[in-house]
Formats: C-alpha cells, structure tokens, sequence
C-alpha cells in the first residue's frame, strides 16, 4: 500500500472539506501572526522618522531581541497546541483543562525565573551585540521596559496556544489585533504627544499585552464553561514534568534558532550603527514573513494533533497535503509582494537617507525568504501537532550544525551578505532533514495508525 505518493496527494487535493477547515483556521491566523511583529516594526516606524540612526538601530534591535526571547518561550504555545488539539480530538474535557492550567503555571515559572536573572542576562546581550553606546543605552532601557510585561506575554502564548488547539483560530485574531492597534495608538500618544523615545514604545507594548491578556481571559471563560469537567483537576508533578520534557527538547532547539537571529543581530553591530539599522528592518520584515507562513502551520498544528486523537490515517495526510499546498501559495504570494513594494515598506519605517540607501543592496533576501522558509514552517507545525517535539529538535540543531556555523565561517569575508547567505544555507539544510525525517516516521507509522502499522514511540 503506498501511504505517501503524487495520487494520494491529488486524492487528498479533492477534498474541499480539509481545505475548509485549513482556512478556517490558517485565515484569522496568518493574519492574526503577521501582526506579532508589527509591535516591533510599529515601534522601528516611530523612531525611524526621527533625525539620527542610533534610536532607529536600538528600538529595532531592542524589539527584535525581546521578540525573539518570546520565540525562545515560544514551546509554552505549540506543546499546548499540540497536546489540547489531541485531547480535542479525543474529546477529553479533563486534558483539556489539564494543559491549559498545567501551561499557565509554566508560564509564570519562567517569567518569575527570567525576571530574577534580568540583571545578568541583559549584561550578556550587551557584551554579545557590542554597538555604539548610543544603542546600547537605547537598548537597555527598552530592555528593562518590556521584561516587566514577560508574565502576561507568556501567558497570552499558552492561550493562544490553547485556542488553536481547540480550532478556534478567531479568539488569538481577535487578541493580537487589540494588542496590535492598542500597541500603535500608544506609541503615537508617548512619542509624539508625550515626548517619550525609546522608553515610551516600550511601555505602550507592555500595556498593549495586558488588554490583549483582558480580552483573552474574557473569552477563554466563556469556551471552558462548554467543557465541563467531569473531576477535578490535579496539576500533579508527574504531569508538570511530562510537559517540562517535551519543552526541554523545544527549548533546545529554539535557543538554535535563536542562535542564528542573535549572530546576524550581534555581528551586523560591528558593521557601524546604519548597517545595524538595515539588519533590524529587514529581520523585522523576516519575522512578518514568518508569522504570516506560520498561520498555515497552525491550521496544520490543529488538525494534525486532532487526526491523531481521533487516530485517523486518512484525515492525518490530508491535513498535511492541503496545509503544505496552500503553504507554497501564501508564501509565492509574499515573495511577489516585497518583489514589488520592499522599498516603499523600507520608507514607511525610516526616512533616513543612509539606512535607506544601505538597505538597497539587501532587498533580494527578503524576497527569497518566504520560498526558501515556507517548508520548515510547514513541517514543523505536524511536528507540533503530533508533540515529535524530539524530531524538530534534531532537525533544527542538524541546520545549525551543518547549515550555518559553516556558511557563517566560509562567508564571513562577505560582511553582511555573508550572514544571510549563511542563513539561507541554514534554512536549506533545516527543511531537508525535517522533510527525511517526516518520511521516515510516516513509513514507520509512528504518528497514527496504518494498515499494519502500528503507533511506534515518537521518533527520536
């Protein structure tokens, strides 16, 4: 029987039914996801206008190591996607509540324990970037501004987390919307009423999560109240340490990725305070792109993790053809976008004449992102959906191991090009090994059962 092929592809193409469902949660959440960075760029676009490179090179340095400190802690929202989109599936209300609670405490723990070591984990972002002391000053008030919010922006990562997993893609549109255009309004207010710079950015964003983690909180009562328990829930260790587990092998292979984004922040720095500029617009731009893409892995998160709480072979691979199909459209559509417009995105961010003119000889990396990232992005939501949080791992530390630490060194005589051809050879490498293994546990039958196949233990 051939459990992967062209024919079942076509097969699984005909079913308008999987593509409803994609879109029904892929559409609020590509938009709903492209709007996370937008409190960066907001905030890049707000002290980009004023007359010297160094607020522009802090507030976007200071926002883009923020987001990705998010991205760090970014397990607390795909392990609760996965395993509340199985408990879902399976309709098991007391899992349901379960994780919900079990990711919040979570949550807190982290954003108590990054709060008590802020003072030294500033210090270490400030020796590895080495900017002017301009930007480093900007940073380390942006820094100390934001990190009082990390409670409430870890927790609205496991809500959001916690809806998707439930396939409701409306409740997270709705929350990072108000965020989003809470966080502009904001800004406008404290730079340009106020006369605040870098500190007023930095506490609009703070506010902006806490009426997003108030409309969240709102709705997410309201969803449980038609989940009754049946028992009480016991948030007992054993449970806290299997979801301490699997975000052990998330974490690792994020501070991977992060490793990557740290080293083209970091070394960009020593190029001069424009080029660090054009580093912290583009990246920017980059995590739009990747937000955008990751709607689709979210609507394949969700309908993966149900397939496999339903067990369901056929609703398994169909979740995944249609999320990888649409996945390629999106991120086409994307490439032509900043084919088309990039330097008019470049000007509504800064008018500064030497970022712009700078930024000119980068603009086809940001095209050719969305067509070199959109697979990983992919394979990694039916990862999440099946929690084969280990096979994401080894996927990722394998591309940073033979993608970019030697397309870093190798490159390295080409300043800043040099960086982002290191990064495409990253995300090359990243897609080939998640697409191996993918194929290899699909022969297997280690995510739902198949014929003869049985479930194995997730791969490692």
């Amino acid at each position: 029987m051939s459990l992967w092929s062209l024919s079942t592809f076509k097969q699984d193409l005909r079913q308008r039914q999987q593509h409803k469902a994609i879109w029904q949660i892929a559409l609020p959440m590509l938009l709903s996801n492209m709007t996370v960075p937008l409190v960066g760029l907001v905030d890049s676009a707000v002290m980009g206008h004023l007359p010297e490179p160094f607020h522009l090179a802090a507030v976007g340095l200071g926002a883009a190591l923020f987001t990705f400190i998010i991205w760090t802690m970014g397990f607390l929202r795909m392990i609760t996607t996965g395993l509340v989109a199985q408990a879902y599936g399976a309709q098991n209300n007391q899992k349901i509540h379960e994780w919900l609670y079990l990711s919040s405490l979570l949550a807190l723990i982290i954003a108590l324990v990054v709060l008590l070591i802020n003072p030294w984990l500033i210090d270490v972002i400030l020796w590895w970037v080495d900017g002017s002391e301009q930007v480093e000053q900007g940073v380390l008030t942006y820094w100390n501004t934001r990190i009082w919010g990390l409670p409430i922006t870890l927790l609205n990562a496991v809500m959001i987390g916690w809806f998707l997993g439930m396939q409701n893609a409306r409740v997270p549109f709705l929350m990072l919307f108000v965020i989003n255009i809470s966080n502009v309004i904001l800004d406008l207010y404290f730079v340009k009423v106020v006369g605040m710079s870098v500190d007023g950015v930095a506490i609009a964003s703070v506010i902006s999560e806490v009426v997003g983690f108030v409309v969240g909180v709102i709705l997410l009562v309201k969803l449980l109240r038609q989940h009754p328990l049946m028992d009480r829930v016991y948030l007992a260790w054993s449970k806290l340490r299997y979801l301490l587990g699997l975000n052990k092998d998330l974490l690792i292979r994020t501070l991977a990725l992060e490793l990557v984004f740290f080293t083209i922040h970091a070394r960009g720095a020593e190029l001069g305070d424009s080029i660090m500029a054009v580093n912290a617009i583009l990246l920017n731009f980059l995590l739009v792109i990747a937000n955008g893409l990751d709607g689709f892995a979210n609507a394949v998160e969700a309908l993966v993790g149900k397939a496999i709480g339903r067990d369901n072979w056929r609703e398994f691979r169909a979740s995944i053809s249609v999320g990888g199909f649409w996945s390629l459209i999106i991120s086409m559509l994307f490439s032509m976008c900043f084919l088309l417009f990039i330097p008019i995105f470049i000007g509504w961010v800064t008018d500064i004449e030497s970022v712009i003119i700078n930024a000119q000889d980068y603009h086809i990396y940001i095209v050719l992102v969305p067509l070199v990232s959109i697979w990983s992005f992919w394979l990694d939501g039916i990862f999440i959906g099946a929690s084969a949080i280990k096979t994401m791992r080894n996927s990722m530390l394998l591309a940073v191991g033979f993608g970019f630490i030697p397309g870093y060194f190798l490159t390295k005589g080409y300043a800043n090009h040099g960086l982002w051809w290191a990064y495409f050879a990253f995300m090359v490498m990243r897609a080939l090994t998640s697409w191996h293994f993918l194929n290899r546990g699909i022969q297997s039958g280690c995510y739902v059962s198949v014929g003869q196949l049985r479930h194995c233990k997730k791969l490692t």
